[in-house]
C-alpha cells in the first residue's frame, strides 16, 4: 500500500509538470502586441525610405526628359535657325519631337513649362534665339547645382533684355522665377 500511494504521487507529480509544460508553451499576449509594435515601426522606417526613392527616381526622370527636349529644340534650331515659339502642336516641332513628355507624377506636358525668347521687342517669331525650359522636383538633390536660376518673368525678362516670342513688349505671359528663394526646386535651363 505504502509503494501504492508513492506510485500515485509520482504519477500526479509527471503530470502535474507535463500540465506546467503545455501551459508554459504559448506566447503571451503582451509579447505578441510587442512583436507586432515593432514590425510596425520598422515597415514605417522602411516605407518612408521607400517613398523617399521613389522621389528621386521621379526627379531624374525629369531631368531626363528635359534632356530629351533639349536635344530636339537643338536639332530644330540648327535645321531652322530659331527656337520654335511653341513646342505643344507645332508640326515643325514635332519632326524632331513627336510627343513632348509629361510630368512623371502629375501627368503635365512639359510644353507649358517653356518659354520661346528673342532679343527683339517686336511681335516677330521669327527671332527665336534663346528659351528656358524647367521642371519642379520634389526634393532637393545634385542637379539642382546646375540650375540656370532664370527669371523669366515680365519683370525677369525685362531686367535681361530678353522678350517672349510672339507677344507684345511688357506683356511676357508665363515665365517662372526660377531664382526666387520660394522656386529653389525648380530645375531650370538655357541653349
Amino acid at each position: 500500500m505504502v509503494i501504492d500511494s508513492i506510485k500515485s504521487i509520482i504519477k500526479y507529480e509527471n503530470r502535474s509538470k507535463r500540465m506546467r509544460t503545455k501551459l508554459v508553451c504559448g506566447f503571451t499576449l503582451i509579447e505578441i502586441i510587442v512583436v507586432i509594435g515593432i514590425m510596425a515601426v520598422l515597415t514605417a522606417i522602411v516605407y518612408s525610405s521607400f517613398d523617399t526613392s521613389k522621389a528621386q527616381s521621379r526627379d531624374q526622370q525629369r531631368v531626363s526628359d528635359i534632356s530629351v527636349i533639349q536635344l530636339a529644340l537643338e536639332q530644330f534650331f540648327n535645321k531652322n535657325g530659331v527656337y520654335p515659339v511653341s513646342i505643344n502642336n507645332n508640326t515643325d516641332f514635332t519632326k524632331y519631337l513627336s510627343d513632348v513628355p509629361r510630368d512623371p507624377k502629375t501627368g503635365e506636358s512639359y510644353s507649358s513649362n517653356y518659354l520661346a525668347l528673342s532679343k527683339a521687342s517686336s511681335d516677330n517669331a521669327k527671332k527665336c534665339i534663346s528659351y528656358h525650359l524647367w521642371a519642379k522636383f520634389e526634393i532637393n538633390n545634385s542637379y539642382l547645382n546646375s540650375k540656370k536660376s532664370f527669371d523669366s518673368t515680365s519683370g525677369g525678362l525685362s531686367s535681361t533684355k530678353y522678350f517672349k516670342c510672339g507677344t507684345n513688349i511688357g506683356n511676357p505671359n508665363g515665365g517662372i522665377d526660377a531664382s526666387a528663394s520660394e522656386n529653389n526646386l525648380i530645375y531650370d535651363v538655357m541653349p
